[in-house]
């Protein structure tokens, strides 16, 4: 049988939501938050899949939690605003809709905008240059 639980003292007061003040966390900010505390990951193997170094990792990490902490002990409101991040780009060839995908959700089907089958990735080949023969 488990012991019960002692009695703390606590020096604050559970916060009131605070519509009017909101802090701004960026989707790295997540992203970090995510890897290192929901999926339980190390610093090191989490910046490697982020693609950045551990140092970088833990700067962001560092913010993330801060800015976390702050709206959970102040009830601020959380806006989430872009970030460093890479998407690919996609163009359709007969609306000439341009839309961006997020890398790891597998080619497009069809344009958003007309339904078509004709497009084609805009991005592609500016990436990392390979090494070797080519």
């Amino acid at each position: 049988m488990p012991r019960r639980k002692r009695r703390r003292w606590v020096f604050i007061d559970p916060p009131e939501f605070n519509e009017n003040s909101k802090i701004e966390i960026s989707l790295d900010e997540i992203e970090a938050l995510r890897l290192a505390d929901v999926e339980g990951l190390n610093q090191l193997d989490a910046a490697r899949i982020m693609g950045i170094s551990q140092p970088t990792f833990h700067r962001i990490l560092r913010n993330a939690r801060k800015k976390a902490g702050m709206a959970i002990v102040y009830g601020f409101g959380v806006k989430i605003v872009g970030g460093e991040h890479v998407m690919r780009k996609f163009r359709c060839f007969d609306c000439g809709y341009e839309w961006e995908e997020p890398f790891g959700t597998g080619r497009p089907m069809q344009c958003p905008k007309c339904g078509s089958t004709n497009f084609c990735r805009q991005d592609a080949g500016r990436g990392k240059r390979r090494r070797g023969r080519w």
